[in-house]
């Protein structure tokens, strides 16, 4: 068995995915977060169920809801698992060509691999791997052995769990367990009973003795009160033993009599009046039985003439069948009307397969549903794309309206040497009309002094920094020019000095020329100065808004086009769905996808047509069966009356069959009707017997009356009545004496029978032997009086008793912890029984496995795996020398657990035929080991499927189907 898809509905981040997989090596790989457990717990959900927690951490964030379908093959069928928390109560639902199956069918798939096996053997991921880390060092070797066991480390903490409750209740050498100190507390009680056993020991002797006195006395009272009935009993029954044997003898010869003692003269009188009404009776009977049998006589000879007795059959049921003949024959002529009506229209239907591949054809509402969701699904993503290419345009031309406009606010943007130009200048004419300002507010005088020392000051300054940075310069190219550095330096002062006076002169000359033009001058720059910073502002901010719309419109196209990428892919899987439904049923290219939901209606239909010919046929079969039975029947019948019968035409043999069956009718009436004159003969010679019932009844009453069997007997009875009654008042008066004594037990003393002698000497022998009881009765309760009195004496010094019942509180209290104690240890043993019987049948091939792997995976260096007598694991180097599993390093501790969960694999594998489903298995280890596992893994997926999760990229080989998750 083997996962052929994976259909994920809503399962975490996971919404409307399909994944394919092969038999072989399916490896799947994605960055973190990616989904990879989730798909992982995704198979587990639908084979198997999840917790109500992990259900609720795997809700889909989409749309709220859990579920999906997996798609398993055994080689020959392909069979639909699904499994959804709002549908079926969340159970598993399995489909087999769209049919549902019983859930034992799937579990039958599954080869009864159940949760725990499954999350035991054939699941592996690398967080088992920390969990056998966090493990105490001395308790690896233990989880491993019972990994090896039972596939889980369960069974350590059980078997922990057992030894640690049963010492809890007892522990050799112990103090402390309630068992140990109840023992130390019975065997002090034991010493001291068994100081005051010694003391009480006459106790028990007198107890006993005691004891029996009182067991003699009880039975010496009984023996007296049974002596003194017998007494009474006796005495009374001599007192009337004349009375009881007068009775008996009475009795015994009234009984001779046969105790007709209620006879009178009445019935003799009522006897001799039934006589003569028997008289009369008689010869009226004579009359009417003369005719009953000259009737009898006619009517046997039409019944000679009748063949119905011969019949097997009545005439009513040959009536029936002719009957039915018709009807049945109307039914399949309208049977071949219908089966010919059904066939015209299965073939107005124009259907694209004929009949015999239509009845082999497995298509159900299930198909038809699956091809509309098909249709609707592509025509409803295609209106998607459509519209999204059309929201793509209107953003594109969008895009370029605002990259255009901000391309003509760029080209009216300054520059930055322009805006710092342009700001310096600014700043330079605040200062020119702030000092103006300040200076306007002073003095004409004083103003005229500062400008004159502060111009020639400014200028001087100037041309003599000039003039020394050009001296220097010289200087230190041509040292060797001193001289001529010095001449330089007088030279520049004496042309300093000039140009000082000349500018002195000039600005005296201009003061008062320029002072009015120079101050509006600067107003109108400083005007123009701001507006165009300030246009530039403008400008700057509207480039800023355009660039935000940019970006804004850009992330939308975007969204966009990721939309459009997911919306193709789904149109992809829906397309590869399409061609899978036409390779499967290629008559299906002939019709545009809308018309597919359509075509599965017709060749629903089409089945159903089908179904009810077959139906009409199978009818008509049975018709023709009961056809062919009917006419068997009535050539039989007509096989009475015609010999050599040839049946040819249907309408001539029911004509026959009904002329025979009029003329049996005829016969039959007649029978009939000599049968009920017979009837009212009976019927008259029954009213006379009515008539004389009452006398013949009386006759008999008064037989029965008197107890006898015929009127011979009876008038001896009445003969003997006399004697009888006689008889009978001599029995009342001696019964009234016996009954004075015995009231309502005469009947039981009379019905016994008596030897009056011996009945005297009983007597005389009881009342001795009375008078001998009442002396050993006297005397033995004299001795237990002593008994008691010294049993009270000994009582009152001891206390055995009390010893004697605190111990048995002490023994029961061990008896109930004993039995708690043994139960833990019974259950250990069992534990410990299994664990044994698996390590010498089970585990040596697992072993040998492990050994294998694990030889592989360290490279040679460890050769051996085995289990020791203490469970714990083994390994043997390559120079013999044996590691206990707490002496290994973590890392090869790693690779000793995965070579031991690969063999456990490995020894079910060909039992139960699971996928081994890996998620990120190695990833602690190097890239050699790595490489190694996967080749075991290519190696095992020729046999098994493998389905590896891994955040690294998968390999390029072809034995690998790798499929990237995104």
């Amino acid at each position: 068995m083997w996962i052929k898809q994976l259909e994920v509905v809503s399962f975490g981040k996971w919404h409307q995915k399909t994944i394919d997989l092969t038999s072989g090596f399916n490896y799947l790989y994605g960055s973190n977060e990616s989904g990879k457990s989730s798909l992982r717990s995704f198979i587990t959900y639908i084979l198997f169920g999840l917790s109500a927690s992990e259900r609720e951490q795997y809700t889909s964030i989409f749309d709220g809801q859990l579920g999906g379908r997996i798609i398993l093959t055994d080689g020959v069928k392909e069979y639909t698992i699904e499994r959804f928390s709002h549908r079926n109560r969340g159970k598993r639902v399995g489909y087999l060509a769209g049919e549902t199956v019983q859930d034992k069918e799937i579990e039958q798939l599954l080869d009864h691999v159940d949760h725990y096996i499954y999350q035991a053997i054939f699941s592996f991921q690398d967080r088992d791997l920390e969990a056998i880390r966090h493990q105490q060092s001395d308790d690896i070797g233990k989880v491993l052995f019972n990994l090896g066991l039972t596939g889980s480390e369960d069974i350590v903490e059980i078997e922990q769990g057992l030894t640690k409750e049963s010492d809890k209740l007892f522990k050799k050498q112990g103090r402390k367990p309630p068992v140990n100190q109840a023992l130390q507390q019975l065997k002090a009680i034991n010493e001291e009973i068994e100081k005051a056993q010694i003391k009480e020991q006459e106790h028990a002797t007198l107890y006993q003795e005691a004891k029996q006195l009182e067991l003699d006395i009880q039975a010496l009272k009984y023996e007296d009160e049974q002596l003194n009935q017998q007494i009474k009993d006796y005495q009374q029954l001599l007192q009337v033993s004349s009375s009881i044997d007068r009775v008996q003898l009475l009795d015994q010869e009234m009984a001779s009599l046969l105790n007709h003692s209620h006879l009178s003269q009445d019935v003799i009188d009522r006897y001799e009046d039934v006589k003569a009404k028997r008289q009369t009776y008689d010869d009226r009977a004579r009359a009417i039985m003369a005719k009953m049998s000259e009737a009898k006589e006619e009517r046997n000879r039409l019944m000679a003439q009748s063949k119905k007795d011969h019949f097997p059959f009545t005439l009513d049921e040959i009536q029936a069948w002719t009957v039915e003949w018709e009807h049945k024959k109307q039914q399949y002529d309208d049977l071949s009307n219908q089966i010919q009506s059904k066939r015209s229209q299965l073939q107005k239907l124009n259907l694209p397969v004929d009949e015999t591949e239509l009845r082999s054809l497995a298509i159900s509402d299930y198909t038809k549903q699956t091809w509309s969701r098909i249709a609707y699904d592509l025509h409803a993503n295609a209106e998607k794309l459509s519209d999204l290419e059309r929201r793509k345009r209107i953003k594109l031309d969008e895009l370029r309206s605002l990259e255009s406009k901000q391309q003509d606010v760029q080209k009216n943007l300054l520059t930055e040497e322009e805006r710092a130009t342009t700001s310096r200048k600014l700043e330079q004419i605040n200062q020119q009309i702030f000092v103006d300002q300040t200076t306007a507010s002073r003095g004409s005088s004083s103003r005229n002094r500062q400008s004159s020392l502060k111009q020639p000051l400014f200028m001087v300054g100037k041309w003599l920094a000039l003039a020394f940075a050009i001296g220097f310069v010289l200087a230190g190219v041509m040292a060797w020019m001193n001289v001529f550095s010095y001449v330089y330096a007088g030279i520049s002062g004496i042309a300093f000095y000039v140009l000082l006076n000349r500018q002195q002169i000039s600005i005296e000359q201009q003061a008062s020329h320029s002072d009015n033009s120079e101050k509006v001058s600067l107003e109108q720059e400083k005007r123009d100065l701001e507006r165009i910073i300030e246009n530039d502002d403008q400008l700057i901010n509207d480039n800023r808004d355009l660039q935000t719309k940019i970006d804004y419109v850009n992330s939308e196209l975007r969204e966009v086009e990721s939309e459009r990428l997911s919306i193709e892919e789904i149109i992809d899987d829906l397309e590869f769905k399409q061609n899978q439904e036409i390779n499967q049923h290629q008559w299906l290219e002939r019709y545009e996808l809308e018309q597919w939901e359509d075509v599965a209606q017709q060749l629903i239909n089409a089945k159903h047509i089908l179904s009810d010919i077959d139906q009409l046929v199978e009818s008509q079969l049975t018709i023709e069966s009961s056809l062919d039975y009917i006419k068997e029947q009535l050539q039989r019948f007509l096989s009475y009356y015609v010999n050599d019968l040839n049946w040819r035409d249907d309408q001539a043999g029911l004509s026959l069959v009904r002329e025979y069956l009029n003329q049996e009718r005829d016969i039959t009436n007649q029978i009939n009707q000599h049968h009920y004159w017979l009837e009212e003969l009976e019927k008259q010679l029954q009213e006379l017997k009515d008539e004389y019932a009452p006398y013949e009844q009386a006759m008999e009453d008064m037989l029965s009356e008197i107890d006898v069997e015929n009127e011979a007997e009876l008038e001896d009875v009445i003969q003997a009545f006399a004697t009888y009654q006689e008889k009978d008042q001599k029995r009342a008066e001696a019964y009234e004496a016996v009954k004075q004594l015995f009231g309502d037990s005469t009947n039981e003393v009379i019905a016994q029978s008596y030897n009056w002698d011996h009945l005297q000497e009983v007597l005389h022998d009881n009342r001795h032997r009375k008078e001998i009881g009442e002396a050993q009765l006297e005397e033995k309760r004299q001795r237990l009086a002593d008994c008691t009195a010294h049993i009270r004496q000994i009582e009152e010094d001891g206390r055995l008793s009390d010893l004697i019942h605190e111990r048995s509180k002490i023994e029961d209290e061990i008896k109930t912890l004993s039995k708690q104690w043994a139960a833990l240890n019974v259950a250990k043993g069992l534990i410990q029984d299994t664990k044994s019987r698996y390590q010498y049948d089970y585990l040596p091939h697992v072993l040998t496995q492990t050994s294998q792997l694990f030889n592989k995976l360290t490279q040679g260096i460890y050769q051996t795996v085995r289990f020791s007598q203490e469970e714990s694991l083994m390994v043997q180097r390559y120079d013999d020398i044996w590691f206990d599993v707490k002496q290994l390093s973590d890392g090869t501790a790693d690779q000793l657990y995965v070579a031991l969960r690969f063999a456990l694999n490995e020894s079910l594998r060909d039992t139960k035929a699971f996928p081994f489903i890996l998620d990120d298995a190695f990833v602690h280890f190097d890239h050699e080991r790595k490489q190694e596992m996967m080749r075991i893994l290519s190696q095992q997926a020729k046999k098994q499927q493998i389905i590896y999760f891994s955040f690294e990229e998968g390999p390029s080989s072809t034995s690998y189907h790798v499929i990237h998750l995104n």
